[in-house]
């Protein structure tokens, strides 16, 4: 029988604000809230981080690392360049039905703190470069690929798969529909065309 490992109070922490950040927002969640979900003292709560800002940045950034994670698996054996490219647009659809199409934590809370400065939009534009970085590599690779791909602008068709990819979500998000997804999958491959 195989031990699981017992989180740490920090852990738990993260693991409470996570939920609750993403189900609820960050201005509608109190820490008094994710104290109680996450079972520790105000006390330890405060040993870990001295804000509920604090918090949030450490928030986006493990969502940033699972959301890394789970986008290098989604790619991860696709040997094909083209399904590759197609494959993170087309994993979208399969995310907003699962989040009963509660959008992405980024957008989210990109929506909720608007100071350009603040230190959890560095967080987000951070994640957004981190896959336009993945989508670059797909992007290059599959121009590489082939004769037929070879006029590929890389930079232009990145910008215009993240801009379809962010409107996709948002769009989906709004109409608690997946129809917006299934659009973005019809240009992502119009892009390359």
């Amino acid at each position: 029988m195989k031990r699981t490992r017992e989180l740490s109070s920090r852990e738990k922490i993260i693991r409470a604000a996570s939920e609750l950040f993403f189900k609820h927002g960050y201005h509608q969640t109190g820490i008094n809230r994710i104290i109680a979900e996450s079972g520790v003292a105000k006390a330890t709560f405060y040993s870990h981080f001295k804000s509920k800002e604090d918090l949030g940045v450490e928030y986006l950034r493990e969502r940033d690392r699972l959301d890394t994670e789970a986008v290098k698996a989604m790619i991860d054996g696709i040997e094909d360049p083209y399904k590759k490219y197609m494959s993170l647009v087309k994993g979208l659809r399969d995310h907003m039905i699962e989040t009963d199409f509660r959008g992405c934590a980024f957008g989210n809370m990109a929506v909720e703190i608007t100071e350009p400065s603040h230190p959890m939009r560095k967080e987000i534009r951070q994640h957004d470069d981190r896959f336009r970085s993945i989508l670059k590599e797909i992007i290059r690779d599959l121009r590489d690929s082939s004769p037929e791909y070879k006029k590929i602008n890389v930079d232009e068709t990145v910008d215009a798969y993240h801009l379809l990819v962010e409107v996709a979500l948002t769009a989906s998000k709004n109409y608690h529909d997946a129809w917006p997804i299934d659009r973005a999958v019809k240009a992502v491959e119009k892009l390359v065309e």
